[in-house]
């Protein structure tokens, strides 16, 4: 399963808990109720998951599936 389940557990668990708060913020319709508010959050949690996965990458770590190719 490692093959097919790229990344961390920290990273699988990060794409959980975005998935479960826009769960969370549309049963409560609020983007419908207050748009602005809703971006803010929706903005945050995409900074929050980039520096998430930014500060636990370590240098020579695999994140593709597929190599690079140097040109």
């Amino acid at each position: 399963m490692k093959g097919i389940f790229l990344g961390k557990p920290l990273h699988w668990l990060l794409w959980a808990a975005i998935v479960a708060v826009l769960y969370l913020l549309g049963s409560l319709r609020l983007h419908t109720r207050d748009f602005n508010f809703f971006a803010v959050i929706v903005l945050a949690l995409a900074a929050a998951a980039v520096l998430v996965i930014v500060l636990t990458h370590k240098k020579g770590e695999r994140i593709t599936r597929d190599p690079f190719e140097e040109d």
